[in-house]
């Protein structure tokens, strides 16, 4: 039986004002869920309001668990903009944070890039650490670290008690790599989790959303639409004690964002026995 809990992420809603926030709130509570993950643009959305965000939180019953940082090779972005928003992060509650590396197009990364993520990075473990909030390595489409070479890269010139592993199942797919063997590679570092289908390995982006790439519902999809062994990657998780977030994500709906998140849910309850 499992220690993991279910969550959902809740910028698909739209990162623009509270009433997206409140109708995220809303759906993926009505699905089942209690807790979600947010991005750092919502909290611009709140302007440090704490208490707004809170209260709004206690009204629907939904627990923050992580927000979502993405690095654009800007110092002023990648580390200026996490002290800026890191007292928002501590009041909120939570101790993880997605960190995205620097987008990269049609190419692997260079020494150069990968050394500059990786300073970024634990520069910002340096901020989050007295904190007790766990930066975590999130592998993405059309980054600088997307490929199997670049995560080892960063986790193996990276303190394990200070940088996590924060792996989405379909970037992984998308960046060449298998799911089941990298997250077994690193069971003992995943701290979060992006749980999402892919239907194939090519993807294309579809736009931007809050400043990261978005894509297509006919490549990503919910749980148990596309090729992914979730079982597997539920094994190993539990294997290795893991008690943190199976968190539901999803690009874009071909229904409706409350649609796909009760569609995950579903196989979720069917597929993960919760203790």
């Amino acid at each position: 039986m499992g220690k993991a809990k279910f969550a959902c992420t809740v910028w698909q809603w739209g990162t623009r004002d509270r009433e997206q926030f409140v109708q995220a709130l809303k759906d993926i509570t009505e699905a089942g869920y209690r807790y979600f993950e947010s991005v750092k643009a919502a909290i611009n959305v709140f302007d440090g309001d704490q208490a707004g965000f809170r209260k709004l939180c206690d009204e629907y019953g939904a627990h923050p668990v992580g927000f979502y940082f993405h690095l654009n090779g800007d110092w002023d972005n990648d580390v200026e903009d996490v002290k800026r928003k890191l007292p928002f992060l501590v009041e909120s509650g939570v101790k993880r944070m997605n960190i995205q590396a620097t987008g990269l197009r049609g190419r692997p990364a260079n020494k150069q890039e990968l050394e500059y993520d990786l300073k970024v990075i634990n520069t910002i473990a340096g901020l989050t650490r007295e904190h007790s909030i766990v930066p975590c390595l999130h592998p993405h489409f059309n980054t600088s670290v997307m490929y199997e070479s670049e995560i080892d890269f960063i986790m193996q010139n990276t303190d394990p008690s200070l940088v996590a592993f924060g792996p989405d199942t379909a970037h992984l797919v998308a960046g060449k790599c298998d799911p089941v063997k990298m997250i077994g590679r690193y069971a003992d570092r995943v701290k979060f989790i992006h749980l999402k289908d892919i239907t194939s390995a090519r993807i294309e982006a579809e736009g931007t959303q809050a400043g990261v790439e978005v894509y297509s519902a006919n490549v990503f999809r919910e749980l148990g639409e596309g090729i992914i062994d979730f079982p597997a990657i539920f094994r190993i998780l539990d294997d290795a004690g893991y008690d943190e977030f199976l968190t539901v994500e999803l690009d874009r709906s071909r229904f409706t964002n409350k649609e796909s998140a009760v569609i995950s849910m579903k196989y979720l309850k069917e597929h993960y026995r919760q203790d």
